[in-house]
């Protein structure tokens, strides 16, 4: 069967070739592999928007004359310096960090990622839910060792209550960017099971079809297979396969089938 899992793989790339999210298989174990899930997620599903902080909603708490000058033009709809926005946004204010945003998007390979995700992270928090994708592509670039703290205290501030709401990207970003060497650190048993909740809720199978794929990964790549790991993908593929979602059902029937014919084979 573990032969066979380029398959599988084949065919969620024919269901869609957008959406590439890598899914932990949030086992146990502390080192699972990571592949990438081909099957996007449900368009309506992350657009769910929740308000975390209010953000910046006057000019009182600026520091500066030219600060408050900004702030009004920009809500006039004039310009406003880079400078000028990036002040504002570091100020709490949700419009500036959106604006930020798509200034250093602009600067293509010369914007820093971590920029990137910080500041749509202020943007996303203040109810811009349609700045996530930004900021969950540009976590992805990050690196665990070198983020600083501060920042990715923000990012979970921001993602965990669009998971727990039901924003499918978010969820998957707070499955990501859980685990051993990741940004978020080793994965607690309160967020696994948290995770998978949240999931039989959103029910289109996408997390328990990327946990398998990649609890299937991680038996291929193992010298001797864990019988535990595939128990465990044949429980999670089972959920899946009942899922609304035809991508996410088909493949995960589809493994089911190769787990199957593996067992025959090897009789």
């Amino acid at each position: 069967m573990i032969r066979r899992f380029a398959t599988v793989l084949a065919i969620g790339f024919v269901a869609s070739l957008s959406g590439i999210f890598a899914l932990p298989a949030l086992a146990q174990e502390p080192t699972a592999a990571i592949i990438p899930n081909l099957i996007a997620p449900n368009h309506d599903g992350a657009q769910i928007s929740v308000t975390v902080t209010r953000g910046l909603t006057s000019n009182k708490s600026l520091r500066t004359s030219a600060l408050r000058r900004a702030r009004d033009a920009m809500h006039k709809g004039e310009h406003v310096a880079a400078d000028d926005l990036r002040s504002l946004a570091q100020a709490g204010d949700g419009l500036a960090a959106q604006r930020y945003v798509r200034l250093l998007l602009a600067r293509d390979e010369a914007a820093n990622p971590s920029d990137i995700a910080y500041f749509s992270a202020v943007a996303v928090g203040t109810g811009r839910v349609w700045t996530l994708r930004n900021m969950v592509k540009a976590m992805h670039q990050l690196d665990p060792k070198t983020e600083p703290k501060e920042r990715i205290t923000k990012y979970i501030q921001v993602l965990y209550p669009h998971a727990w709401a039901g924003n499918t990207l978010a969820l998957e970003a707070v499955t990501a960017f859980n685990g051993n060497g990741q940004l978020f650190g080793p994965l607690s048993e309160k967020t696994r099971l948290r995770i998978l909740e949240q999931s039989r809720k959103n029910g289109d199978g996408r997390i328990e079809l990327g946990m398998a794929m990649s609890l299937l990964e991680r038996s291929r790549a193992a010298s001797t297979p864990n019988p535990d790991d595939l128990a465990q993908a044949r429980s999670l593929l089972e959920q899946a396969s009942a899922s609304g979602h035809l991508a996410v059902s088909t493949s995960a029937q589809n493994l089911l089938r190769l787990i199957d014919k593996d067992k025959t084979d090897d009789t």
